[in-house]
C-alpha cells in the first residue's frame, strides 16, 4: 500500500525525462540478476537466515553507510546502506521485520546482506537481492508472500523467485516484475487486483502481461506503466482510482493514459507523473489527497495537480512530491501530523477530515534527494545523507529511537553519516 522514492535507477530514468532528480518506489534499482526462470513452487523451499537472533540483533545508533533507499509500510520501515546491508525498524506483530521476532523496536536492526531493492507492504515485506533473486516474509493470510501458504506469519526470509527487477506491495498482495518486462501477482485477488481475469486468491506467482517497466500496488488496486509509457490500471475501484472514469472494479488491465514515466497507487488514489514532469492525481480525494484544490468527491478521471515533478509517494489519503529543485510539498489528510508541515490532528479524526487536512501542496522541506511515504507516516533522505521522518512513529517507525509522533520533519537520532 504504502510506497516509497529513490535515487538509483529511478534518478537515471527520472532524469532523462526531467533533467531533474528525484526518486520513486515504484522503479526498482538495477539489480545483478541470476540465471534462468525459477520456478516458484520447487523454489519456495529456500530461506535466508535473518542477520540478527533474539539475542544477538545488530543494532546502531549512527550509521557506518547512509542509507539509500526506503520504504514505510502499515507501522514498519525498511532502508538499504550503500553496502546493500537491508536494516528494518518499528512495528512487528508479524515477522515484518524479519528478524525472527515479532517484537517491535524503535532502534534499527541488521536484516540481511547484498539487497539491491526492498518494499513493505502493511504488514508483509519483499526484497530483491542483488542477484534478483526475490525473499518475502511477514504477514501471510492471503499468501501474499507468495511462498505458496497462507501461514499467518513467515518470519523469517523465504525464496519466491529469480530475476526480479522490482517489486510491489499492496496491502494483501504483491505484484513483481522480471527482467524479462513480464508482470507477475500473487495474494488477495477479491477486487481482481491481480489482474488476471479472475477474483480467486492465488498464493503463488502467476503471470499477469508482459511489456511492463514500473508498477505499483495499492490498497485494492494496481497501476503499470508499459514500455511504450502507457499506463494501465485494475482492482478496486469504488473511488475511481483507477482513473478509467468509472467506479467499478475490473479483473483485467485497463488503459488509462499515455507518456506516464512514474506511478504511485496509495490507499484508494493515485499519483503520476508523465513524461513532461507534470503530476496528476484521481481516486478519493475526501481528504484532499488529490492536491487540485478540491475535496469531499472522488476524483474519477485524472487532474492535474503541479509541475516540475521528479517524484511522487502516496500513502493512505496524503500524498508527498519531490519537486526537481529538491524540495518536498505534502497535502491531503494531517491526522498523525502526516503532512509534516507542523500540525498533528488528533488520530481520532482519521476518517473524518478536519480544517487542518490540506487540499493543496504545501512545502515542508528543502535539498531532499528521496521521499518514502507510508501509511501515517512518511521519510526523506536530505541530499547530504541525513534521514528524516515526521508523522506516526508510535511503534518507532521514523527511526530516531523514539515512540511518539513528528508533526514537523524530525532528523533521525541515528543520523546517517554525511
Amino acid at each position: 500500500m504504502k510506497k516509497c522514492l529513490n535515487s538509483l535507477l529511478a534518478v537515471l530514468l527520472i532524469t532523462a525525462f526531467l533533467s531533474g532528480c528525484g526518486s520513486t518506489n515504484t522503479i526498482s534499482p538495477a539489480t545483478d540478476n541470476g540465471n534462468g526462470l525459477s520456478n516458484p513452487s520447487s523454489s519456495n523451499t529456500a530461506q535466508s537466515s535473518p542477520k540478527n537472533s533474539p539475542a544477538d540483533s545488530k543494532q546502531t545508533s549512527l550509521s557506518d553507510d547512509p542509507f539509500v533507499y526506503l520504504s514505510a509500510g502499515g507501522g514498519h520501515t525498511l532502508g538499504i546502506k550503500e553496502d546493500g546491508s537491508l536494516w528494518g525498524w518499528g512495528g512487528n506483530q508479524y515477522g515484518q521485520l524479519g528478524d525472527g521476532t515479532t517484537q517491535s523496536t524503535a532502534v534499527r536492526i541488521e536484516v540481511m546482506e547484498n539487497v539491491a531493492y526492498v518494499y513493505a507492504g502493511t504488514h508483509h515485506t519483499m526484497a530483491i537481492k542483488t542477484d534478483g533473486m526475490l525473499w518475502g516474509w511477514g504477514w501471510n493470510t492471503s499468501g501474499q508472500v507468495g511462498d505458496g501458504t497462507t501461514e499467518k506469519s513467515v518470519m523469517t526470509p523465504v525464496r519466491v523467485m529469480d530475476d526480479v527487477t522490482a517489486v510491489s506491495c499492496g496491502q494483501t498482495f504483491t505484484m513483481a516484475l522480471k527482467t524479462d518486462g513480464s508482470l507477475w501477482g500473487w495474494g488477495d485477488n477479491r477486487d481482481g487486483q491481480l489482474g488476471n481475469g479472475t477474483t480467486e486468491r492465488q498464493t503463488s506467482p502467476v503471470k499477469i502481461m508482459d511489456d511492463i517497466v514500473i508498477v505499483s500496488a495499492g490498497d485494492g488496486h494496481t497501476m503499470a506503466i508499459k514500455t511504450d509509457g502507457s499506463l494501465w490500471g485494475w482492482g478496486w475501484n469504488q473511488y475511481g482510482q483507477i482513473g478509467d472514469g468509472t467506479t467499478q472494479n475490473t479483473s483485467t488491465p485497463v488503459k488509462i493514459m499515455d507518456d506516464v514515466a512514474i506511478v504511485s497507487a496509495g490507499y484508494n488514489h493515485t499519483m503520476a507523473i508523465k513524461t513532461d514532469g507534470t503530476l496528476w492525481g484521481w481516486g478519493n480525494n475526501n481528504f484532499g489527497q488529490i492536491g487540485d484544490g478540491t475535496s469531499g468527491k472522488s476524483v474519477i478521471t485524472p487532474v492535474k495537480v503541479m509541475d516540475n515533478v521528479a517524484a511522487v509517494s502516496a500513502g493512505e489519503n496524503f500524498t508527498v512530491a519531490l519537486k526537481t529543485d529538491g524540495s518536498v510539498w505534502t497535502w491531503g489528510s494531517n491526522n498523525y501530523g502526516k503532512l509534516g508541515d507542523g500540525v498533528n490532528v488528533d488520530a481520532k479524526y482519521k476518517n473524518e477530515r478536519t480544517d487542518m487536512d490540506r487540499d493543496t501542496p504545501v512545502k515542508i522541506m528543502e535539498d531532499v534527494s528521496f521521499i518514502c511515504a507510508g501509511v501515517h507516516c512518511a521519510l526523506a533522505i536530505k541530499t547530504d545523507g541525513s534521514l528524516w521522518g515526521w508523522g506516526e512513529n508510535t511503534v518507532g517507525q521514523l527511526g530516531n529511537g523514539l515512540t511518539y509522533n513528528q508533526p514537523s520533519p524530525v532528523s533521525s537520532e541515528y543520523e546517517a553519516k554525511k
